[in-house]
């Protein structure tokens, strides 16, 4: 017993990926959606919602998605489809899955895809963004307490994590300040990228995908945003 404590005790592991598959819990609403398309499936994977729920339900011994998207990829002869995955860090914020995470997707999903369908497993791109908004205040309003209950506001309601395509809605934007006491009108909001060494790396135009009405930043089927760090990515100004 002596030489199997002393094997154990001098044993050292070192893992040559970070796992990136432990995420938050998923809120109230995320778990009814979730448990209403895993019972829809019975047990295969057929429309793009059955794909999404058997990745939801991966045991979380073989990693967790936070995020998981499929679309149909047109240009390959037979009926290929590509899944976007996106993972989150220890911190809770989003972060690009793994190889090991890949393929224990992949072995996951081998049991329950269609026979003629093929699956390529694709990470997606994280776009960071910022927020920058200009207001008037209604008059006696303290302008450090409206535009600290201002930016507060903003990370309430954009901190949550986006689904894989899903827009930033800048109407939002507008009607949430709108909403905050000392608020009297929103002159000028901007949704900005946010680059460097903090943040995912990966570029976004825009301005190129403005939606016509300037109420929506569209997003690619591929892009998934974030609001990385709401205490200094939203900056408030008064006019």
């Amino acid at each position: 017993r002596g030489k199997q404590s002393g094997v154990v005790s001098s044993l050292q592991v070192v893992n040559e990926e970070q796992f990136v598959g432990s995420i938050t819990l998923p809120n109230s609403d995320e778990i009814k959606q979730r448990t209403f398309s895993y019972f829809a499936t019975q047990n295969r994977a057929v429309t793009a919602e059955d794909y999404k729920a058997i990745c939801y339900g991966m045991p979380g011994k073989f990693g967790s998605v936070k995020r998981v998207t499929i679309t149909r990829d047109f240009d390959a002869f037979k009926r290929n489809l590509n899944l976007y995955v996106v993972s989150q860090d220890n911190s809770g914020k989003l972060t690009l899955p793994n190889s090991t995470l890949k393929n224990n997707l992949k072995n996951w999903l081998s049991q329950y895809k269609m026979i003629n369908d093929t699956v390529d497993i694709l990470s997606a791109k994280i776009v960071n963004f910022g927020i920058e908004y200009e207001i008037t205040l209604d008059l006696g309003s303290n302008k450090y307490t409206v535009i600290n209950q201002a930016s507060t506001a903003l990370a309430d309601k954009f901190s949550m994590t986006y689904d894989i395509g899903e827009p930033i809605q800048i109407s939002d934007v507008y009607k949430t300040l709108n909403k905050v006491e000392g608020v009297m009108d929103v002159i000028d909001v901007k949704i900005v990228e946010k680059t460097g060494a903090n943040y995912s790396g990966d570029s976004y135009d825009f301005v190129a995908n403005l939606s016509t009405d300037n109420r929506r930043i569209l997003a690619h089927e591929n892009v998934v945003f974030e609001l990385k760090f709401p205490s200094s990515d939203i900056k408030g100004s008064i006019k």
